[in-house]
């Protein structure tokens, strides 16, 4: 799986396209509530200001910042926001930002690799069992780049195929430098083994003799090999014999193309070789998002089938989820991650499981397994014969891969404890060798993910095979990959610096609203207080009483006068009256 890292600067492109005018306002807001606060203090305790301050003005700016914090900065910027982050994230036009990021990934992912070193390799072929060391990680840039991509405007849809390159990085593999050499299962003659058991078990005697010739008569299944020949330079396989057993084997060998030939009828033999630096064949068809960003990197297509022939039902031959590379956006705790991997042919469902955190960023965490296909009716279809049935957990990738393989999680987490008691030297912890991601919901960045997948192969005794004879019945690790990241450094901080600003406006809602109230109650008691300033206040005179009581003094009738006698009487005054 690769682990999409589309968004590593989507915080600086959705945050200043959805909110600039919002948080500009919002500052001017708070500027003018911070402006008004100190003048306040400067006038203390005479509040001159706000005593000036007209209450109708001040009640205006109050509910003006009271209902920008309610309504803009709670019903509307987020729905603004939600806007852009779905516009931003989908695929769009070839040149884009976003399709050159998710096209050609800008920075490695770690590719970490496994080996497991058998300590006992003679006790084991005396019927023993097997004794293993993990050792790793070996670890290696990946850098996966989508190549010729077809534009597909019909259905909103893009095709492309992969093209993977690794680079040792010595620095990440805690020492490891893949000239160790370890003691690794011979997994040419495992799979001649096994194929030929399968297919033709009466030529099993040829086989070993084969072997015998090619390998040199060796004591065991196993060979000692450098780390860095067993993963991508290549172990030599000799082909010049002359025999007829090793001269068959060997015409088999030549048509493979998981061997490099290295000249003089001498060929190399690795796990990744072959596929460094190389296009895969498999091409996928995905949605870019621009129409409905729920669609966002789903597959609808595998080398040009809409689903799977190879399983016995419709669900195991669905193609569900996503390319594994980009996730749609704005993620919920309902949601689950599903994504399908060409690599093992099947879709992975990682529900959501709680709440973490990653380096101060607050992230869901989704955690996935393989399943089980003797109790979960709807995954019966990935196996075809009932009776063989594999357990929990286990996964067989034969009818994917072409050999037989059991996939599983490292150390067998999560599988029947039977296995590990079959093995001794594994050790499954969930925080090492579980499935799973950590997603900023809000972008659906994974700041922290691991897809983990241990390679196993059912070992037994092999009556006419000279080195299996005696081999102990298990199901045996060969080696586990961890394909992931953890998003630091300046990608981290873009992200990051996305909740910091939502945050930021969070506040400024909040002291928008509170100052806005404030105010408003301010210019409520002002107008209050002032309400009587302007009306006229009447006092009703009296003159002294006599003998120092206070007795009203009963004016006579005729000296009696009131305002309206006044203005009566001064209305009749002719305006040229002679004042002398």
């Amino acid at each position: 799986m690769r682990v999409a890292k589309h968004a590593y600067n989507l915080a600086g492109r959705v945050f200043r396209r959805s909110i600039n005018l919002s948080l500009y306002s919002s500052f001017l807001g708070l500027l003018s509530f911070v402006t008004a606060g100190r003048k306040l203090r400067n006038n203390l305790p005479d509040c001159k200001y706000l005593s000036t301050m007209k209450p109708k003005k001040m009640g205006i700016i109050g509910g003006s910042m009271f209902s920008f914090g309610l309504f803009f900065l709670t019903f509307t910027f987020p729905t603004i926001l939600r806007s852009q982050v779905k516009r931003q994230t989908s695929l769009g036009k070839p040149g884009s930002q976003m399709r050159d990021i998710w096209s050609n990934l800008p920075i490695p992912m770690d590719f970490q690799i496994h080996l497991f070193n058998v300590t006992n390799p003679v006790e084991i072929t005396a019927g023993e069992k097997p004794i293993l060391q993990d050792v790793g990680p070996f670890l290696y840039d990946q850098y996966k780049e989508k190549v010729e991509q077809v534009e597909r405007d019909e259905d909103d849809s893009i095709e492309y195929r992969v093209k993977t390159t690794w680079y040792f990085n010595a620095a990440k593999s805690n020492g490891l430098t893949g000239e160790e050499e370890l003691i690794l299962p011979n997994l040419l003659a495992l799979m001649t083994i096994k194929v030929v058991l399968k297919e033709q078990p009466g030529v099993i005697g040829v086989v070993s003799k084969a072997m015998d010739s090619i390998f040199r008569k060796p004591q065991t299944i196993f060979m000692k090999v450098k780390a860095k020949d067993f993963l991508f330079d290549g172990i030599p396989i000799d082909c010049n014999v002359k025999d007829f057993a090793g001269s068959t084997i060997c015409g088999v060998l030549k048509d493979r193309d998981d061997l490099i030939p290295a000249g003089g009828n001498i060929y190399l033999l690795s796990l990744f070789g072959t596929k460094n630096n190389s296009v895969d064949p498999g091409r996928l068809r995905v949605k870019r998002g621009r129409k409905n960003y729920k669609d966002l990197g789903r597959v609808i297509e595998f080398n040009g089938e809409p689903a799977l022939t190879i399983y016995d039902g419709e669900y195991c031959n669905t193609l569900n989820g996503t390319d594994a590379t980009i996730f749609p956006p704005l993620m919920t705790r309902e949601d689950s991650i599903i994504s399908f991997s060409p690599e093992i042919c099947r879709s992975v469902t990682a529900p959501y499981r709680y709440d973490s955190k990653i380096k101060g960023l607050h992230t869901y965490h989704f955690s996935a397994d393989y399943g089980d296909v003797k109790s979960n009716p709807d995954e019966k279809c990935f196996c075809s014969t009932p009776d063989t049935c594999l357990d929990k957990d286990l996964m067989d990738l034969e009818k994917c891969v072409g050999v037989p393989l059991i996939g599983s999680q490292p150390h067998f987490l999560g599988a029947e404890q039977k296995y590990l008691d079959m093995i001794d030297g594994l050790n499954p912890n969930p925080e090492e060798h579980d499935l799973s991601m950590d997603f900023d919901p809000l972008t659906a960045t994974p700041v922290n993910a691991h897809k983990r997948l241990q390679f196993n192969m059912f070992l037994g005794p092999v009556e006419k095979f000279r080195l299996m004879k005696k081999f102990p019945e298990c199901l045996f690790p060969l080696f586990w990959v961890d394909e992931g990241i953890l998003l630091e450094g300046p990608l981290f901080n873009q992200v990051k610096l996305v909740h910091t600003l939502l945050g930021l406006v969070g506040i400024i809602k909040y002291v928008m609203m509170v100052g806005g109230a404030g105010l408003g109650a301010a210019a409520g008691y002002l107008h209050y207080k002032n309400r009587d300033k302007n009306s006229l206040d009447v006092t009703k005179v009296t003159p002294e009483s006599r003998n120092g009581k206070d007795e009203e003094k009963k004016w006579p009738p005729q000296q009696q006068m009131n305002i309206s006698t006044i203005q009566t009487q001064s209305a009749a005054v002719p305006p040229n009256l002679d004042m002398n």
